[in-house]
């Protein structure tokens, strides 16, 4: 078990290294890819109970002070994930264990903890990342959830699942352009990303909305961490701006004052405002919204009493 933050390093670096050897050789993975899932955090390590949902688990301190060893057990099962709370607000858990049993822990995590939660980047984030990178493939999952099937036409998409990846970054461009051509859904799940310095892959990442990164393949460790810090200092930037500009009440000498602005919300086509906040406020994916619908003015106007955060 490691001790030190290089220690983990490198054990993510041998695993890439090991993994990457093991497909050239036998065309499948010897281990679980390294993956660094983005947590936001209101709240301290001590906060955390040792236990929720169907999980348990135990804290152990490294030589560095703001890493930390979980033990996650449910049942008879065990995986170990590395907790980064070197950000205050956003935390990285590095792992090397199969993807499905990390993500259901991930699920129960931030849905049983109030103050703890996943991120949630929209594909124009997502699209922001590959300026700096190779876009080497994407993931789009679209569901129409708004209109009843009997009000779709027959150009319209109730459902769209797709995932590319490819070498270059043409193919990825060129159905990304195609499907904007024909006005189809282009809302990302993830991206793919390949760093590459002097014909040398420094990391060939998976960004999903959520705030996973795989490590596909890489010879720079290192360089991956950079660019989960940077997701992490973009992503507070913008959460920053929003929450600094967000609309609120303030007690004042002659009763209430209003501060911020409203933000605001367009569609790429006409929709009914009572389905679409109806659809917000019955949500539990990507985020929660928690609030009571006060007053419903025509044309299309809609007051709300909002009692909680989006996020």
């Amino acid at each position: 078990m490691i001790s030190s933050r290089a220690e983990l390093h490198r054990l993510m670096e041998k695993t890439i290294n090991t993994n990457l050897r093991s497909m050239e050789e036998r065309g499948e993975f010897a281990d679980y890819a390294v993956k660094t899932n983005i947590i936001e955090s209101n709240c301290s390590v001590k906060d955390i109970p040792k236990s929720f949902g169907d999980y348990s688990f135990e804290l152990k301190p490294t030589q560095d002070k703001f890493l930390y060893i979980m033990i996650i057990k449910k049942g008879t099962d065990k995986i170990i994930l590395y907790l980064d709370t070197y950000f205050n607000r956003f935390w990285k858990l590095y792992n090397i264990e199969k993807s499905l049993t990390v993500n259901n822990f991930i699920s129960q995590f931030t849905n049983n903890l109030l103050k703890v939660d996943s991120l949630w980047m929209p594909h124009q984030m997502l699209n922001d990342l590959e300026k700096d990178y190779i876009n080497v493939g994407f993931s789009i999952k679209f569901k129409q959830e708004i209109l009843e099937d009997e009000e779709l036409s027959e150009n319209d998409i109730s459902q769209l699942t797709m995932r590319l990846w490819s070498k270059g970054s043409k193919p990825t461009k060129g159905l990304i352009n195609l499907l904007e051509k024909n006005n189809y859904p282009t809302t990302k799940t993830s991206t793919r990303l390949l760093n590459k310095k002097d014909d040398e892959i420094k990391f060939l990442d998976e960004v999903f909305y959520d705030g996973k990164v795989t490590v596909s393949k890489g010879t720079d460790i290192e360089e991956h961490i950079h660019f989960v810090d940077d997701i992490i200092d973009n992503y507070s930037e913008k959460m920053t701006l929003i929450e600094d500009n967000r609309m609120y009440l303030e007690s004042s000498v002659g009763g209430f004052k209003n501060n911020g602005y409203p933000f605001e919300i367009k569609f790429s086509k006409s929709q009914s405002i009572e389905k679409v906040s109806d659809k917000l406020i019955n949500s539990t994916s990507p985020f929660r919204l928690y609030t009571n619908i006060q007053h419903s003015l025509d044309p299309g106007v809609m007051i709300s009493d909002e009692h909680g955060s989006i996020f």
